[in-house]
């Protein structure tokens, strides 16, 4: 690996080097690491460190699955009209039938207000419940959204239970304009769901719903969210939230570490939590089989000396194990060695940590470009989303760790779609489609 151009690369996001340090402990249902971006460092130096806690559901038997409870949120305003309306239903049917028997099932429309079309209720007589759907799920009025999600909570709680996935998936393709409609409010609504455990899904349909709300509201609460530009691939969005839905294997996710006195805590890249002092937290709804979540902390970490090695934190993990319906606490602590030797410190960088930091430091200059179209200064944001695809693409060719390799062009061939959007199609749309790739970036989501 040429690891002067890996450093000089990582500048143009960042300014900083890297280091790592591991500790890989094995849980019954997930796999946690908890590592830095070098586990040594020059003597006498304090370059900024890179802190990586990583959690992954191992896979898990589709029969033995976690029973789903599942609220369904569908806009039926007149906007919805058409093919639109027939996309929704076909997707509020294929939810019917991916269900087994014994899970929950609930479905509000939502036009003026929100209406419970079928209450909570186990999904055990198919027929009957698509019937309703394709009778009651037609459009009218206008969007109480807001409505329409309260309800959703409402149901879910009827059989909300710990050892369960308690989930809403809302689906709308307009601006709220019925109720509360400020971002704001609709976070709060995002908090007050993920308070309860439920974690709201929002999924977007056509250029003219508001992303900001429906991204905030899916934040909040730790929900998934899709931009589906059009209706013909709805049902494909509903399918993959599903693979989601269905694989959850732990909930109540708590991340706690605790840095060592001399250790000085940065901020937080993608994921948000609390730093106090040098106190760290960061809360999960939920994991997945086979899906990498992760908390990244940027840290300086204390001087030392050649053959030194010091604790830098120690790492506290806790969730309820889904299958066991126990919480399990896993500890990880975590030290940094120094050396003279730059060739040793070189050897000792974790490719991929390296290029996680840099993909999340690119989405945090998406972000930037998001705010800069909004000011109609669109060939900036051009600017900084090309700039971001060559970074990582130079990333790619640099590395030779095949995962990090990976990661790395994946997400400069994001960012150069990103930028191709924004040359061929219209504001509205290459908006949703950066604010999308943001979200899914900045919570790890699936994009698959």
């Amino acid at each position: 690996m040429n690891i002067k151009y890996l450093f000089s690369a990582l500048a143009l996001l960042s300014g900083s080097t890297f280091a790592t340090s591991i500790a890989v402990t094995p849980a019954p249902y997930v796999i946690t690491k908890s590592e830095l971006s070098s586990p040594i460092i020059l003597e006498g130096s304090q370059e900024h460190n890179y802190l990586k806690v990583s959690l992954t559901g191992t896979k898990q038997d589709t029969d033995k699955r976690t029973p789903i409870n599942l609220a369904l949120v569908i806009d039926r305003s007149t906007s919805m009209s058409g093919d639109r309306i027939e996309k929704a239903r076909e997707a509020a049917i294929l939810a019917i039938n991916m269900l087994k028997d014994d899970d929950i099932i609930s479905i509000i429309a939502y036009d003026n207000d929100a209406h419970v079309v079928i209450p909570a209720t186990k999904a055990n007589n198919k027929q009957k419940l698509i019937k309703t759907i394709n009778d009651k799920i037609t459009p009218q009025g206008w969007t109480a959204l807001f409505a329409g999600v309260s309800k959703g909570i409402k149901e879910v709680n009827k059989f909300h239970k710990k050892d369960q996935v308690n989930r809403i998936i809302l689906l709308s393709d307009g601006q709220a304009n019925v109720g509360p409609s400020s971002t704001k409010e609709l976070a709060d609504l995002g908090i007050v769901a993920a308070k309860q455990s439920i974690a709201v899904t929002t999924i977007g349909l056509g250029a003219s719903y508001n992303e900001d709300l429906m991204t905030a509201l899916a934040s909040y609460s730790d929900g998934n969210h899709a931009f589906v530009e059009k209706s013909a691939d709805l049902e494909a969005a509903f399918v993959r939230e599903f693979k989601d839905v269905m694989s959850v294997v732990a909930q109540e996710v708590t991340v706690t570490i605790r840095l060592q006195d001399g250790v000085k805590p940065v901020r937080l890249l993608g994921r948000e939590g609390d730093i106090k002092g040098n106190n760290v937290t960061v809360k999960m709804n939920q994991l997945y089989s086979n899906q990498e979540k992760y908390v990244l902390l940027e840290v300086i970490p204390p001087k030392g000396k050649e053959n030194e090695k010091k604790p830098l934190a120690d790492v506290v993990i806790s969730y309820d194990n889904l299958q066991t319906s126990k919480k399990d606490n896993l500890e990880n602590r975590i030290d940094i060695a120094y050396s003279k030797s730059e060739q040793a410190v070189k050897q000792a960088v974790q490719e991929e940590i390296v290029v996680d930091s840099a993909i999340q430091k690119a989405n945090l200059e998406n972000e930037k470009a998001i705010k800069l179209l909004d000011e109609g200064k669109k060939d900036e944001a051009n600017r900084i989303i090309q700039q971001n695809a060559s970074t990582l693409n130079a990333l790619s060719d640099s590395v030779s760790s095949p995962s990090a390799k990976a990661k790395a062009s994946g997400g400069a061939v994001e960012n150069k779609k990103l930028y191709e959007d924004l040359d061929s199609k219209s504001e509205a749309v290459s908006r949703k489609s950066m604010k999308e790739s943001t979200y899914k970036t900045q919570k790890q989501q699936s994009k698959n």
